[in-house]
Protein backbone atom coordinates (compact mmCIF):
# COMPACT_ATOMS: atom_id res chain seq x y z
CA UNK A 1 0.00 0.00 0.00
CA UNK A 2 1.32 3.41 -0.95
CA UNK A 3 2.16 5.68 1.95
CA UNK A 4 -0.23 8.67 1.99
CA UNK A 5 1.44 11.99 1.32
CA UNK A 6 1.81 14.50 4.12
CA UNK A 7 3.35 17.91 4.71
CA UNK A 8 4.82 19.39 7.89
CA UNK A 9 4.90 22.98 9.11
CA UNK A 10 7.18 23.95 12.00
CA UNK A 11 6.62 27.20 13.91
CA UNK A 12 9.73 28.86 15.29
CA UNK A 13 10.27 32.02 17.29
CA UNK A 14 13.88 32.56 18.45
CA UNK A 15 14.62 28.84 18.67
CA UNK A 16 18.33 28.85 17.82
CA UNK A 17 19.06 26.60 20.82
CA UNK A 18 16.47 23.96 19.90
CA UNK A 19 15.64 23.96 16.21
CA UNK A 20 18.55 21.82 15.02
CA UNK A 21 17.53 19.00 17.31
CA UNK A 22 13.93 19.26 16.13
CA UNK A 23 14.90 19.29 12.46
CA UNK A 24 17.12 16.25 12.97
CA UNK A 25 14.28 14.49 14.77
CA UNK A 26 11.83 15.25 11.97
CA UNK A 27 14.09 13.98 9.21
CA UNK A 28 14.93 10.88 11.24
CA UNK A 29 11.24 9.97 11.42
CA UNK A 30 9.83 10.74 7.96
CA UNK A 31 9.66 8.66 4.80
CA UNK A 32 8.84 9.17 1.13
CA UNK A 33 5.37 10.37 2.12
CA UNK A 34 6.79 13.74 3.14
CA UNK A 35 6.24 16.38 0.50
CA UNK A 36 7.57 19.49 2.23
CA UNK A 37 8.71 20.65 5.64
CA UNK A 38 8.05 24.39 5.91
CA UNK A 39 9.62 26.34 8.76
CA UNK A 40 7.66 29.46 9.66
CA UNK A 41 10.21 31.75 11.33
CA UNK A 42 8.00 34.45 12.82
CA UNK A 43 9.71 37.58 14.11
CA UNK A 44 13.00 35.83 14.89
CA UNK A 45 15.86 38.05 16.02
CA UNK A 46 18.39 35.28 16.63
CA UNK A 47 20.08 32.65 14.41
CA UNK A 48 16.97 30.51 13.86
CA UNK A 49 16.60 31.38 10.15
CA UNK A 50 20.33 31.03 9.55
CA UNK A 51 20.30 27.51 10.98
CA UNK A 52 17.35 26.56 8.76
CA UNK A 53 19.14 27.87 5.66
CA UNK A 54 22.14 25.68 6.42
CA UNK A 55 19.81 22.70 6.72
CA UNK A 56 18.18 23.49 3.37
CA UNK A 57 21.59 22.85 1.77
CA UNK A 58 21.91 19.68 3.83
CA UNK A 59 18.50 18.10 3.22
CA UNK A 60 17.45 19.66 -0.16
CA UNK A 61 15.30 22.66 -0.95
CA UNK A 62 12.48 20.49 -2.26
CA UNK A 63 11.76 19.03 1.19
CA UNK A 64 12.78 21.88 3.49
CA UNK A 65 11.62 25.44 2.97
CA UNK A 66 11.92 28.60 5.05
CA UNK A 67 9.29 31.32 5.30
CA UNK A 68 10.26 34.41 7.31
CA UNK A 69 7.57 36.70 8.72
CA UNK A 70 8.36 40.00 10.39
CA UNK A 71 5.60 39.72 12.98
CA UNK A 72 6.51 37.56 15.97
CA UNK A 73 3.10 36.01 16.47
CA UNK A 74 2.24 32.32 16.11
CA UNK A 75 -1.40 33.01 15.22
CA UNK A 76 -0.32 35.18 12.30
CA UNK A 77 2.10 32.47 11.16
CA UNK A 78 -0.61 29.79 11.49
CA UNK A 79 -3.06 31.91 9.47
CA UNK A 80 -0.45 32.56 6.78
CA UNK A 81 0.32 28.89 6.37
CA UNK A 82 -3.26 27.59 6.44
CA UNK A 83 -4.67 30.18 4.06
CA UNK A 84 -1.76 30.73 1.70
CA UNK A 85 0.59 27.75 1.72
CA UNK A 86 -1.12 24.55 2.87
CA UNK A 87 -1.77 21.75 0.38
CA UNK A 88 -5.40 20.85 1.00
CA UNK A 89 -5.05 17.50 -0.74
CA UNK A 90 -2.80 16.01 1.95
CA UNK A 91 -2.58 15.61 5.70
CA UNK A 92 -0.54 18.41 7.25
CA UNK A 93 1.33 18.16 10.54
CA UNK A 94 1.76 21.22 12.74
CA UNK A 95 4.75 21.07 15.09
CA UNK A 96 6.83 23.27 17.37
CA UNK A 97 10.57 23.84 17.02
CA UNK A 98 11.55 22.76 20.52
CA UNK A 99 10.35 19.13 20.59
CA UNK A 100 11.49 15.72 19.35
CA UNK A 101 9.33 13.00 17.83
CA UNK A 102 8.70 9.29 18.27
CA UNK A 103 9.88 6.76 15.70
CA UNK A 104 8.08 7.01 12.33
CA UNK A 105 5.32 9.06 13.96
CA UNK A 106 4.46 11.08 10.85
CA UNK A 107 3.85 8.11 8.57
CA UNK A 108 1.97 6.27 11.32
CA UNK A 109 -0.25 9.21 12.15
CA UNK A 110 -0.95 10.15 8.54
CA UNK A 111 -1.91 6.56 7.70
CA UNK A 112 -4.11 6.39 10.79
CA UNK A 113 -5.96 9.60 9.90
CA UNK A 114 -6.22 8.60 6.25
CA UNK A 115 -7.86 5.29 7.23
CA UNK A 116 -10.10 6.76 9.93
CA UNK A 117 -13.76 7.61 9.48
CA UNK A 118 -14.15 10.78 7.35
CA UNK A 119 -15.67 12.59 10.36
CA UNK A 120 -12.22 12.81 11.98
CA UNK A 121 -10.46 16.12 11.36
CA UNK A 122 -7.36 15.75 13.53
CA UNK A 123 -4.82 13.19 14.65
CA UNK A 124 -3.22 14.24 17.93
CA UNK A 125 0.31 13.41 18.98
CA UNK A 126 0.57 12.12 22.52
CA UNK A 127 3.02 13.56 25.07
CA UNK A 128 5.68 10.93 25.75
CA UNK A 129 7.72 12.79 28.37
CA UNK A 130 7.48 15.61 30.88
CA UNK A 131 6.29 15.88 34.46
CA UNK A 132 2.67 16.39 33.40
CA UNK A 133 2.66 13.69 30.74
CA UNK A 134 -0.15 11.65 32.28
CA UNK A 135 -2.40 14.69 32.68
CA UNK A 136 -1.93 15.88 29.11
CA UNK A 137 -2.41 12.37 27.76
CA UNK A 138 -5.73 12.22 29.63
CA UNK A 139 -6.80 15.45 27.92
CA UNK A 140 -6.18 13.84 24.53
CA UNK A 141 -7.73 10.47 25.30
CA UNK A 142 -10.74 11.58 27.36
CA UNK A 143 -11.47 15.12 26.15
CA UNK A 144 -10.30 15.03 22.50
CA UNK A 145 -7.75 17.79 23.01
CA UNK A 146 -4.61 18.28 20.95
CA UNK A 147 -1.52 20.41 21.42
CA UNK A 148 0.68 22.56 19.22
CA UNK A 149 3.72 20.35 19.81
CA UNK A 150 2.34 17.85 17.27
CA UNK A 151 -0.99 17.38 15.51
CA UNK A 152 -2.10 16.56 11.98
CA UNK A 153 -5.03 18.07 10.06
CA UNK A 154 -6.87 16.22 7.33
CA UNK A 155 -6.90 17.90 3.92
CA UNK A 156 -10.69 18.11 3.98
CA UNK A 157 -10.52 19.99 7.27
CA UNK A 158 -8.00 22.43 5.84
CA UNK A 159 -10.52 23.06 3.06
CA UNK A 160 -13.22 23.70 5.65
CA UNK A 161 -10.97 26.19 7.47
CA UNK A 162 -10.38 28.11 4.25
CA UNK A 163 -14.00 28.04 3.12
CA UNK A 164 -15.15 29.30 6.52
CA UNK A 165 -12.45 31.99 6.52
CA UNK A 166 -11.37 30.80 9.95
CA UNK A 167 -8.52 32.94 11.27
CA UNK A 168 -6.94 32.95 14.70
CA UNK A 169 -6.95 36.50 16.12
CA UNK A 170 -3.42 37.89 16.26
CA UNK A 171 -2.28 38.02 19.87
CA UNK A 172 -4.36 35.05 21.06
CA UNK A 173 -2.53 33.45 23.99
CA UNK A 174 -4.26 30.08 24.36
CA UNK A 175 -4.14 28.79 20.79
CA UNK A 176 -4.48 25.06 21.52
CA UNK A 177 -7.79 25.56 23.32
CA UNK A 178 -9.40 27.38 20.40
CA UNK A 179 -8.10 24.97 17.77
CA UNK A 180 -9.44 22.09 19.88
CA UNK A 181 -12.85 23.77 20.15
CA UNK A 182 -12.92 24.52 16.43
CA UNK A 183 -12.18 20.94 15.40
CA UNK A 184 -14.56 19.33 17.90
CA UNK A 185 -17.50 21.52 16.90
CA UNK A 186 -16.99 21.79 13.12
CA UNK A 187 -16.17 25.51 13.66
CA UNK A 188 -19.57 26.11 15.33
CA UNK A 189 -18.07 26.56 18.83
CA UNK A 190 -20.98 24.86 20.54
CA UNK A 191 -20.89 23.86 24.19
CA UNK A 192 -20.48 20.13 23.50
CA UNK A 193 -17.93 18.20 21.47
CA UNK A 194 -19.18 16.37 18.41
CA UNK A 195 -18.14 12.70 18.38
CA UNK A 196 -15.22 11.39 16.34
CA UNK A 197 -13.37 14.58 15.45
CA UNK A 198 -9.96 13.96 17.09
CA UNK A 199 -8.12 10.64 17.03
CA UNK A 200 -4.70 9.44 18.21
CA UNK A 201 -2.37 6.44 18.30
CA UNK A 202 -1.13 4.97 21.60
CA UNK A 203 2.56 5.63 22.30
CA UNK A 204 2.94 7.82 19.21
CA UNK A 205 3.79 11.47 19.67
CA UNK A 206 6.45 13.87 20.92
CA UNK A 207 9.06 14.41 23.59
CA UNK A 208 9.63 17.62 25.53
CA UNK A 209 12.35 18.50 28.00
CA UNK A 210 11.24 18.95 31.60
CA UNK A 211 11.86 22.43 32.96
CA UNK A 212 14.35 22.76 35.79
CA UNK A 213 13.78 25.07 38.78
CA UNK A 214 17.56 25.51 38.91
CA UNK A 215 17.97 27.07 35.44
CA UNK A 216 17.22 30.77 35.08
CA UNK A 217 16.12 30.32 31.46
CA UNK A 218 13.64 27.60 32.46
CA UNK A 219 12.24 29.73 35.29
CA UNK A 220 11.65 32.57 32.84
CA UNK A 221 10.02 30.19 30.36
CA UNK A 222 7.77 28.77 33.07
CA UNK A 223 6.70 32.25 34.22
CA UNK A 224 5.94 33.31 30.65
CA UNK A 225 3.95 30.12 30.11
CA UNK A 226 1.80 30.76 33.17
CA UNK A 227 1.16 34.37 32.14
CA UNK A 228 0.30 33.33 28.58
CA UNK A 229 -2.09 30.56 29.60
CA UNK A 230 -3.88 32.57 32.27
CA UNK A 231 -4.30 35.59 30.00
CA UNK A 232 -5.50 33.24 27.28
CA UNK A 233 -8.24 31.93 29.55
CA UNK A 234 -9.47 35.48 30.10
CA UNK A 235 -9.33 36.26 26.38
CA UNK A 236 -11.31 33.09 25.80
CA UNK A 237 -14.24 34.41 27.84
CA UNK A 238 -14.51 37.44 25.57
CA UNK A 239 -14.27 35.42 22.35
CA UNK A 240 -16.78 32.84 23.60
CA UNK A 241 -19.31 35.66 23.90
CA UNK A 242 -18.94 36.49 20.19
CA UNK A 243 -20.00 34.55 17.10
CA UNK A 244 -17.07 33.49 14.95
CA UNK A 245 -18.01 36.07 12.30
CA UNK A 246 -17.44 38.85 14.84
CA UNK A 247 -14.05 37.73 16.14
CA UNK A 248 -11.57 40.62 15.89
CA UNK A 249 -8.53 40.22 13.65
CA UNK A 250 -6.34 41.21 16.57
CA UNK A 251 -6.83 40.82 20.32
CA UNK A 252 -5.78 44.42 20.95
CA UNK A 253 -9.31 45.75 21.71
CA UNK A 254 -10.06 42.80 23.98
CA UNK A 255 -6.73 43.17 25.76
CA UNK A 256 -7.59 46.79 26.49
CA UNK A 257 -10.96 45.78 27.90
CA UNK A 258 -9.24 43.24 30.14
CA UNK A 259 -6.77 45.90 31.28
CA UNK A 260 -9.53 48.37 32.08
CA UNK A 261 -11.34 45.73 34.15
CA UNK A 262 -8.27 43.95 35.47
CA UNK A 263 -9.31 43.49 39.14
CA UNK A 264 -12.64 41.91 38.18
CA UNK A 265 -11.18 39.79 35.39
CA UNK A 266 -8.41 38.33 37.57
CA UNK A 267 -10.13 37.95 40.93
CA UNK A 268 -10.02 34.16 40.69
CA UNK A 269 -6.21 34.15 40.29
CA UNK A 270 -3.73 33.97 43.13
CA UNK A 271 -1.36 36.89 43.70
CA UNK A 272 1.54 35.40 41.73
CA UNK A 273 -0.55 34.57 38.66
CA UNK A 274 -2.22 37.98 38.81
CA UNK A 275 1.18 39.67 38.92
CA UNK A 276 2.45 37.63 35.96
CA UNK A 277 -0.65 38.29 33.86
CA UNK A 278 -0.55 42.00 34.71
CA UNK A 279 3.05 42.23 33.53
CA UNK A 280 2.32 40.47 30.24
CA UNK A 281 -0.84 42.46 29.60
CA UNK A 282 0.89 45.78 30.33
CA UNK A 283 3.43 45.06 27.59
CA UNK A 284 0.61 44.32 25.14
CA UNK A 285 -1.49 47.42 25.79
CA UNK A 286 1.46 49.80 26.11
Amino acid sequence: MKQPAYAIVMFAYNEEDNIQRSLDSVFSNVDDGLTTLTVMANGCTDRTAEIVRKNIERFSAQRLQLVELSLGDKCNAWNHYVHQLADMETCCFFIDADVAFSSACFSQMSAHLNNADPSYHVVAGLPLSGRNRDYYETLVVERACFFGNLYGLRGSYLKLLRQAQFYLPVGLNWIDSFLTKAANTDLKFGSENLPNRVTYLPQVGYYVDSLSPFRASDIKLYRNRIARYELGKIQERYLDALPLSQWPKTLEPINRQIWENFPQQTQALNLIKRWLVRGRLKKLVG
